[in-house]
């Protein structure tokens, strides 16, 4: 075993070089280095490279620069050792002295010689070398480590236990500014940037949490407090109303936000049914006004409340179970102050005349028309039906009821009937009098209405009538809006002879010259019925001296016809004249070209009926509408 004699180390960068020598018991030196690479594949000193890819290690093992002292015994000579010996000894006849006169021991007096030879270092084996290495990846492998540590807390109200008022916060940090907004805290807030978040806060217990902050200025003691309030009894609540500032609204066009007493944000989406979806919150919107109400909590399993739950304000037994089985519903207090919403409502353009055909001024600027006025008639009325039946010539069915408005019998095909059966409306029956086209079984459908003024309508849809309801409406009845008519009948609005006409325009008035003959309307007036009588332009086109043709604005031709006979083309609506021309109005000196124009009004007023459908998912997939028409001959309207 070797014993030490010496030990160095050579560093430079991260390559290292050290060697340990020794000797052996028979006087064998050995020598022991360690050479490590720089991670780069080189050694020290150039001493040799590491091939990583080709696994290959190039390094000088042996030195040639070594050199040793050793002595020599083997050279003497015998002229030498005489000489040695002659001088080195005394005798009787005094000191010998070498040739310089000097006396003393030389070099080769010590019976050898001292020499400074080069020598070398041997490898004797393979085993000699040992390599120690670490095995790669065959590609670069990356890993990567995300560390979040605890944020780190802040006491903005060491001194006060009173609650921070949202919003007024702002403080300096180790160099940098920070700022609440609805319970976030962010660094570098303007009026322009939103900033970098960078912590929490809860304004109750006055703690910021920061998580994301820059280390700067003197070190974390660097504070200082600019700006921050604080409220005594802070007010909060569990449940908001209020109403948009706009409305209608867009379905699914509502958001809202505000921060709870912990100071944590919540979120409330309304759905396309106006039910708003968040955490700890259930309420509703009503689109069409802008209504909101939120109530905020949960509903908790009853099951798992503590006795400490169950002393609390909000708890009663009696609660459990109300809404849902077996829970009961927790407040959340939240901040009122802090609500904020967000809401889509429509706008709409206004309503071009032409388009619409009539006059919008005095139209709502959404274009939509109340159905209900005060002051205002409207028709509550209730629909019954028999069950069905097989009936015969002289069978009675009785509805039931009495003071009825109308009947209809309808067959077991689905087709009104309309013949073959008599009804007394005053006592509520039907008698069948022909049943021979009946499609059996039969029933009758048959109704009570009422025709009354209103005198007062509420928003909420809840309406009063100026009379007392004459029938018992059940459950089920609708109310209609009624459309009032001054007395109507038909007349004659223009009338007027002329000499040419192009055919194609209608005028008001007479274009061009008169026609050389007239009729004599004074003598024979034109006459008219109420019920063949419609609002329409006629013109009567003479084709010679004694015929004409008659041809109107929007029913077209309807006939010929002369001057030696009666006129009356039927309308076939309501199987009477349009009008009436007697024979003995119509003069002579009529020619060809020549026409007789007659503007008439008929007993009817105009209303307009129009159904708007708005975009969006189908509620419903049949929709159906009547209308009634109602005549009363000099008397006011009446209860039926």
């Amino acid at each position: 075993m070797p014993t030490s004699t010496s030990k160095s180390t050579e560093y430079s960068s991260l390559s290292t070089f050290s060697q340990e020598s020794g000797a052996t018991s028979g006087n064998r030196i050995v020598v022991l280095k360690t050479l490590t690479d720089d991670g780069a594949g080189a050694f020290l000193g150039g001493m040799g490279t590491v091939n990583y890819v080709g696994k290959q290690v190039t390094f000088k093992a042996v030195a040639h620069n070594r050199s040793t002292t050793a002595y020599k015994s083997d050279y003497e000579k015998s002229d030498s050792f005489n000489r040695s010996v002659s001088n080195s000894s005394s005798s009787e006849g005094g000191s010998s002295s070498d040739n310089s006169g000097s006396y003393g021991y030389g070099n080769s007096s010590k019976g050898g010689d001292y020499g400074t030879a080069a020598v070398g270092e041997e490898m004797f084996g393979g085993s000699s070398v040992v390599a120690r290495y670490r095995v790669g990846a065959s590609a670069p492998v990356a890993h990567s480590q995300s560390f979040t540590p605890d944020a780190v807390s802040i006491d903005l109200c060491p001194y006060t236990a009173h609650r921070i008022v949202p919003g007024s916060v702002l403080f300096r940090w180790m160099g940098h500014e920070y700022s609440d907004f609805e319970g976030m805290l962010y660094r570098g807030r303007t009026d322009s940037t939103p900033g970098i978040a960078s912590g929490s806060i809860d304004y109750a217990s006055g703690l910021a949490f920061m998580s994301d902050y820059v280390v700067g200025g003197t070190g974390p003691a660097d504070f200082q407090l600019l700006s921050l309030w604080t409220q005594n009894q802070p007010w909060n609540t569990a449940s908001v109303f209020f109403r948009t500032q706009a409305a209608p609204i867009k379905p699914t066009g509502a958001v809202l936000t505000l921060l709870d007493t912990k100071g944590d944000a919540l979120t409330a989406t309304a759905d396309l049914n106006g039910n708003f979806l968040g955490t700890h919150m259930w309420g509703k919107i009503d689109y069409l006004t802008g209504l909101v109400e939120l109530q905020f909590g949960d509903f908790v399993d009853d099951a798992t409340l503590t006795a400490a739950d169950k002393a609390e304000w909000w708890y009663s037994a009696s609660s459990v179970g109300t809404v849902h089985a077996g829970k009961i519903w927790r407040p959340w207090p939240v901040d009122p102050t802090t609500l904020r919403y967000n809401s889509v409502s429509y706008f709409y353009l206004p309503i071009d005349a032409e388009i619409l055909g009539l006059d919008p001024v005095r139209l709502p600027q959404d274009g939509r028309v109340p159905i209900f006025r005060v002051g205002s008639y409207v028709v509550i009325g209730h629909t019954g039906t028999t069950p069905p039946a097989t009936v015969s010539n002289g069978t009675t069915i009785n509805c039931a009821r009495t003071r009825l408005s109308r009947v209809r019998l309808v067959g077991a095909s689905g087709a009104t009937i309309h013949t073959g059966y008599t009804a007394d409306l005053d006592a509520g029956t039907v008698t069948a009098v022909d049943t021979s086209t009946w499609v059996q079984p039969v029933h009758v459908e048959h109704r009570i209405e009422q025709l009354e003024r209103l005198r007062d309508v509420q928003i909420g849809g809840e309406i009063a009538t100026v009379g007392q309801l004459a029938h018992d409406f059940p459950a089920g009845s609708t109310v209609s809006s009624a459309i009032t008519a001054p007395t109507l009948r038909a007349r004659v609005a223009q009338f007027w002879d002329q000499q040419t006409w192009d055919g194609i325009t209608w005028a008001d008035n007479i274009v061009g010259n008169p026609a050389p003959a007239t009729y004599n309307d004074t003598l024979a007036p034109v006459e008219l019925t109420n019920a063949g009588a419609l609002t329409e332009k006629f013109a009567l086109r003479f084709t010679n001296s004694t015929t004409f043709e008659c041809i109107g604005e929007h029913v077209g031709f309807i006939g010929t016809g002369n001057i030696n006979t009666d006129f009356a083309p039927i309308n076939p609506v309501g199987a009477a004249p349009y009008f009436t021309l007697r024979a003995l109005g119509w003069g002579t000196g009529w020619a060809a070209g020549n026409v007789q124009f007659i503007h008439v009004s008929g007993a009817i007023t105009p209303f307009a009926c129009i159904r708007t459908v708005q975009m969006g998912p189908a509620l419903g997939v049949d929709y159906q509408f009547e209308l009634l028409g109602r005549g009363d001959v000099d008397r006011p309207p009446s209860n039926p």
